[in-house]
């Protein structure tokens, strides 16, 4: 071979090697990695699970709730996005003041039509609006474990309340802000004056007369005493410890005259005179603002307040109050129970729709969003729990004053009378108790014409 081709033969191999070797290498096979495990989604949890049934059936729903302003409908509407996409189910609120309430269905279920599927309602309302046939039995629904689920346990509603709300053997309406009356006062002021805690009805006279005498500008006491059924609901809590009666539920005679109805009449009103400026035209929120602001230092109030006496967004006195039940009276320490719940228009066409609302919204599986949200609490579970207790003060005195509820029950005696004829009934005695309040007229001749006009009532 010539040398020279020798040499470029060596040449090309040396340029080819050189090209192989600056060349990537061959790919290796991948190491055979062993199979990923796909996680299962955690199992639904029974509120869940519900939620799913009923978006299945009963999706693209549409309900109208009718409801009067209460701190458990702000809870209750905080809910409702979570409800709503839960179910499938559309919630239109028809939001208006008590009054305006109580007005609106008396004329729906006088009329025998309704707009609305659910209700707010409480034990005036109940007789009349069950006697016209407007109310739904909720029987049948809390019977059916195919309509409410096992975490809805009704029977951990305080019986009391539940109680409240049933009417003619039915129950009509499921609780959510059972309500007792008990005292509100500001222990900062209690401790400054070293104040105690009034045990009888004389010792709260007494205190609210020092606070307005030693605390310059601020009120002895904050109480709703406006004309009409407001002053009804706080001159009822007083009419039973001094031994007064409304009606008597043995004869079913009239009792606004007797010697106890006119005794609690006149020391009411004589509470009422340490009330800031202008508490005869105090309704619930003026009362509750008064006290929540500082303006007043005790305020004898339903319990339902508490939420927001403690909420430090909107209450000056916010854990600086303390909560006793009600101060005794000559015959004894009594209270009443009140309260709210939902209830079914029984011409509703979208029935299993607003149950499954009241079911989600009252029910023990949705309980501390509830009260978290400012809802009222109503549930035994709740109240009894320790923990509880220590995180809400007022908890105890709701507790006590619903023995003192009780103890009037077993008298076969209430703050709200069960028939059709208690709202005609509290508006009368609203009404000439007002006029006594303001000094139109003196407490006996009020007695005395709420004597005569019940009488008039009771006997249509």
């Amino acid at each position: 071979m010539n040398k020279h081709r020798f040499f470029r033969i060596l040449a090309l191999l040396t340029a080819v090697t050189m090209i192989w070797g600056c060349a990537a290498p061959p790919a290796t096979a991948p190491a055979t990695q062993p199979p990923q495990e796909t996680q299962a989604p955690p199992p639904a949890t029974p509120l869940e699970a519900w939620g799913a049934e009923v978006k299945t059936s009963l999706g693209g729903t549409e309900i109208k709730v009718a409801v009067a302003s209460h701190p458990s409908i702000e809870a209750f509407k905080k809910m409702t996005p979570d409800f709503e996409a839960l179910t499938g189910i559309k919630v239109v609120w028809d939001e208006m003041e008590e009054g305006a309430l109580a007005d609106k269905l008396l004329l729906e279920s006088s009329s025998g039509t309704t707009s609305y599927d659910a209700l707010m309602n409480c034990p005036e309302f109940t007789p009349a609006l069950a006697d016209l046939g407007y109310l739904e039995n909720l029987d049948p629904y809390l019977k059916d474990p195919a309509k409410t689920p096992v975490w809805f346990d009704y029977e951990d509603i305080m019986a009391a309340y539940r109680d409240m709300l049933s009417y003619g053997g039915q129950h009509l309406a499921i609780p959510f802000a059972g309500e007792t009356v008990f005292l509100f006062y500001n222990k900062e002021i209690f401790e400054k004056h070293g104040l105690k805690v009034p045990t009888t009805m004389d010792e709260l006279l007494e205190t609210a007369r020092q606070i307005q005498e030693k605390e310059p500008g601020m009120a002895g006491i904050s109480m709703r005493t406006r004309l009409g059924w407001e002053f009804t609901y706080m001159w009822s809590v007083f009419i039973f410890p001094f031994g007064g009666m409304i009606v008597d539920p043995k004869t079913n005679t009239a009792m606004l005259k007797s010697p106890g109805t006119l005794k609690s009449l006149e020391f009411f009103n004589s509470l009422a005179a340490y009330g800031p400026t202008g508490i005869t035209s105090y309704s619930f929120p003026e009362a509750w603002d008064a006290f929540m602001q500082g303006k007043a230092g005790m305020m004898v109030e339903a319990s339902a307040a508490a939420p927001e006496v403690e909420n430090p967004e909107k209450s000056l006195v916010a854990g600086k109050v303390g909560y006793a039940p009600m101060p005794a009276g000559p015959e004894g320490a009594y209270s009443g129970v009140w309260g709210w719940g939902f209830s079914m228009t029984s011409q509703s066409a979208k029935k299993d729709a607003a149950w499954a609302f009241i079911t989600y919204m009252t029910g023990k599986a949705t309980q501390q969003t509830y009260i978290a949200n400012g809802g009222v609490v109503s549930r035994s579970s709740e109240l009894q729990d320790p923990q509880k207790q220590a995180q809400y003060p007022y908890y105890q005195a709701i507790l006590e004053t619903l023995k003192q509820a009780a103890a009037l029950q077993e008298k076969g005696l209430g703050v709200v009378l069960p028939t059709p004829l208690w709202s005609m009934i509290s508006e009368v005695m609203g009404t000439e108790g007002s006029r006594a309040l303001t000094g139109e007229i003196d407490a006996k001749t009020a007695v005395e014409s709420m004597q005569k006009q019940v009488e008039d009532i009771l006997s249509q």
